[in-house]
C-alpha cells in the first residue's frame, strides 16, 4: 500500500577537476556522471504479514517525510574505481562483475559509505546510502529503477538491522547499536526477474562479498527518529559478575556421573524463526568465571539453507535445567555456517562464527567477537579471514599453544574428506595466520606429512611435551580413524592410524587435554569390546570416551559412555531419539567439550548435556 505521485526525473553528479590529486583517474575535465530519480514524499505500509521472512513482519505504517534522489541503478566498476582505483583487483574474482558497466560489488559498507562521502564532497551535495525505509518506498513507488538490478546485486542501507514493530513511524533510522547493517533486494526470495519488495536482509558491514553493492542517495538524511535499542536475549538478562568459587559436588578421586539433561530447548513462541525446532546441531560450550555455562549451536531448517542462525543458551550456576533457548548470532539470510565459544581462562570468551555469502557452506568468511562480561554483551563482530572460501569454517576444538598463541581449528574443504587447518594468533586474536595457504592438498597416508590435519571437523589439543595431537572424520588411514601429530606448532602433520574405528556423517568426536594432564578422546563404534567395571567383557554401541597419558601413542582405557540406566533422550539433528542403556550410549551427534576449574568434565551432543569427572572415567578397565 502505497500514496503520494512520485516522479520521475533524472539528474546528474558532474565531478570536475578539484577532484585531481584525491585519485589518480578523475583528473582534467573528467566528470563522473550518475543517474538520479526523484521520488516525491509519501505513506506506504512497510514489510509484510502474509509473505516473506519473519524479520519481515509484522507490516507497519511509515511516512517519508522529505522528497529524496536516488540513483536509478547501482554503482558500476567503471564508476566507483574512479573512488578506489585499487578496487580494480576484486573484477572477476568468482567470474562476475567483470565489465566496466557490471555493477560493483565486494565493497564493504565502510567503503560504500566512504564512496558517498567522496562523491558529496567532489559535488558539493551531500551522499549518502538510503535509509531502509527510503530504499523499499522506493522499490514500491518506482519499480523500473530496480529493473537492471537483476536478481543479482542487493544494496547496503543506512539502517543497523532489527526487528519491525507495528508502530507507525515517520523516517524510521534502524538500530544505531546493531552489528549487522541492512541490505535490500537480491535474488533469493524472488518470483520473476525482480526482487521481493520486502526482500530484507543484512551483513556484517566489513564484509566484502559478491553480491552486495551501492544506490546512491543525494541529499542530507532525515532527522533520525528516536533512538531504538536491539532488544536483549534470554542468555544475556540478569548475568552475575561476581567471579564464583569453583567447588566440585564430589572429591575428586569420589567417581562422579550426572543425569544427562537437554540444553538446546526452543521456545515455541520462537521456533518459526529466528529459531527452528527442525535441525539444532553443530554445539559449542564454554565456563564463564561466575560459574555459568554457555552453549551455541546452528538452528535451522535445513544446513545449508539461509534461514540458518545460532542459537545460545546459559546454564546458571547451581542450577541444574539450561535457560531457554534465544538468538544468539544471526547475519540476516546468508548461513552462519558455523559457530562456536572458547573461555581462554582468563575471564575472556570468544565466539568464532563462519559468515556465508548466501546459502551453504563452501564461501565462507571468518569472524570472532570477545567478551569480558560473561557473555552477558559482545564486542562488534570483526573479519579475521575476508576472503570468502574454504577454510573458515570453525570446529569446536579451541586451544592454547603454551607458548600463547590462540589456534581456531576450521574444516579445510566442504566435503567429506580433505582435512582440517589452523588459523593461529600470537597477539591474542588481534592478527592471525594460517599456515597451510599456498601448500598443496595433503596426502593422508601412514608416514607422511603434510600442512593439514588429516579429517574434517577436526579434535585437537597441544599435549605437554608441545605436541600438538589431532583426529578427525573421514580421510580414513587403514581403515581407521586418522592421527595427525604436529610438532612445530602446527605448520606441519605426521599421520598414522588411530586404533580407533573411523566415524561417519552426523558424528564428530572431541579431544581434550585434561587439568589432569590426560588427554580425553569421545567418539563413536557401531559396535567394540569394552570391559565392565566388574571386569566382564561387552559389546557396546554409540559414544565412548578413551584416555592417553603419554600423548596420544597408546590409548590403554575406554568407557562407554553411560551409566547403565535406560533412558529415551532426544539427541536433535541427525541424531533424533534414542535409547540409552548398559551396553548402548548416544549414537550420533557433534560433540564439544569443556572442562570447569573444579575438574566436572562437559560434554555436550547436539542436544544432549552430560557431566562426569575423570574418576567415572577411570572405572572401566583395561581394554582387553
Amino acid at each position: 500500500m502505497l500514496t503520494g505521485m512520485p516522479r520521475r526525473l533524472f539528474a546528474v553528479v558532474a565531478l570536475a577537476g578539484a577532484a585531481c590529486g584525491f585519485t589518480t583517474d578523475l583528473c582534467g575535465d573528467e566528470r563522473l556522471v550518475l543517474p538520479f530519480a526523484v521520488v516525491e514524499s509519501g505513506q506506504m505500509t512497510m514489510g509484510e504479514n502474509h509473505q516473506g521472512g519473519f524479520d519481515e513482519k509484522p507490516a507497519h505504517t511509515v511516512r517519508i517525510s522529505q522528497p529524496f534522489e536516488i540513483t536509478s541503478r547501482v554503482v558500476t566498476n567503471a564508476e566507483y574505481e574512479r573512488f578506489d582505483p585499487a578496487h580494480k583487483k576484486w573484477r572477476g574474482v568468482t567470474r562476475i562483475s567483470q565489465r566496466d558497466d557490471d555493477p560493483a560489488v565486494y565493497v564493504s559498507w565502510h567503503d560504500a559509505v566512504a564512496f558517498c562521502r567522496w562523491l558529496g564532497q567532489q559535488a558539493g551535495v551531500p551522499c549518502r546510502l538510503p535509509t531502509e525505509a527510503e530504499w523499499e518506498f522506493a522499490r514500491r513507488s518506482q519499480p523500473q529503477l530496480f529493473a537492471q538490478d537483476g536478481a543479482v546485486v542487493e544494496n547496503w542501507c543506512r539502517d543497523g538491522y532489527g526487528p519491525y514493530t507495528a508502530d507507525a513511524l515517520t523516517d524510521p533510522s534502524g538500530y544505531a547499536d546493531s552489528p549487522i547493517k541492512v541490505t535490500r533486494g537480491g535474488p533469493w526470495k524472488s518470483s520473476d526477474q525482480l526482487p521481493h519488495i520486502t526482500n530484507r536482509l543484512g551483513n556484517v558491514p566489513g564484509d566484502r562479498n559478491r553480491v552486495v553493492g551501492i544506490r546512491v542517495v543525494r541529499g542530507h538524511p532525515p532527522e533520525p527518529s528516536p533512538s531504538k535499542v536491539v532488544p536483549s536475549r534470554r542468555w544475556q538478562r540478569e548475568v552475575l559478575q561476581s567471579p564464583h568459587q569453583w567447588k566440585s559436588p564430589v572429591p575428586a578421586d569420589q567417581p562422579w556421573f550426572a543425569e544427562p539433561i537437554p540444553f538446546a530447548k526452543i521456545p515455541a513462541q520462537l521456533a518459526g524463526g529466528p529459531l527452528y525446532t527442525q535441525h539444532n546441531h553443530c554445539p559449542g560450550i564454554a565456563w564463564c568465571p561466575n560459574g555459568d555455562l554457555l552453549a551455541v549451536w546452528y538452528t535451522t531448517i535445513e544446513e545449508w539453507g539461509r534461514e540458518h542462525a545460532i542459537a545460545a543458551s546459559r546454564l546458571r550456576q547451581g542450577r541444574d535445567a539450561w535457560d531457554a533457548a534465544d538468538l544468539f548470532w544471526d547475519v540476516p539470510d546468508r548461513n552462519d555456517h558455523t559457530s562456536t565459544i572458547w573461555s581462554d581462562h582468563q575471564g575472556r570468551l570468544y565466539h568464532f562464527n563462519g559468515l556465508a555469502v548466501e546459502g551453504g557452506w563452501h564461501d565462507l568468511a571468518l569472524l570472532v567477537r570477545e567478551s569480558d562480561d560473561n557473555g552477558a554483551s559482545w564486542t562488534k563482530p570483526r573479519i579475521i579471514a575476508p576472503q570468502h572460501g574454504f577454510g573458515n569454517m570453525p570446529i569446536s576444538s579451541i586451544f592454547r599453544r603454551a607458548d600463547g598463541a590462540i589456534c581456531v581449528p576450521c574444516d579445510a574443504v566442504p566435503g567429506a574428506n580433505g582435512g582440517s587447518i589452523l588459523h593461529i594468533s600470537k597477539d591474542g586474536g588481534r592478527r592471525w595466520l594460517l599456515p597451510s595457504r599456498g601448500q598443496p592438498a595433503s596426502q593422508f597416508t601412514a608416514g607422511n606429512t603434510g600442512a593439514r590435519m588429516a579429517g574434517i571437523h577436526a579434535a585437537v589439543d597441544q599435549w605437554t611435551d608441545g605436541s600438538i595431537v589431532a583426529v578427525g572424520r573421514g580421510d580414513a588411514i587403514r581403515d581407521r580413524m586418522p592421527l595427525s601429530i604436529s610438532r612445530d606448532g602446527g605448520v606441519s602433520w605426521t599421520y598414522a592410524p588411530s586404533p580407533f574405528p573411523p566415524i561417519a556423517g552426523g558424528q564428530r568426536a572431541v579431544l581434550r587435554r585434561l587439568r589432569e594432564n590426560v588427554l580425553m578422546l569421545v567418539s563413536f563404534t557401531s559396535g567394540s569390546t569394552f570391559t565392565s567395571d566388574t571386569g566382564a567383557p561387552f559389546t557396546g554401541r554409540g559414544m565412548f570416551a578413551a584416555l592417553s597419558e603419554d600423548g596420544g601413542k597408546t590409548w590403554p582405557l575406554r568407557k562407554l559412555l553411560t551409566d547403565g540406566k535406560q533412558r529415551t533422550l532426544d539427541g536433535h539433528a541427525w541424531t533424533d531419539r534414542f535409547t540409552m542403556d548398559a551396553t548402548h550410549a548416544e549414537p550420533k551427534g557433534y560433540l564439544a567439550a569443556t572442562q570447569t576449574p573444579d575438574g566436572i568434565i562437559h560434554l555436550i551432543s547436539s542436544g544432549i548435556h552430560y557431566r562426569f569427572n575423570l574418576a567415572w572415567l577411570r572405572l572401566a578397565n583395561r581394554d582387553p
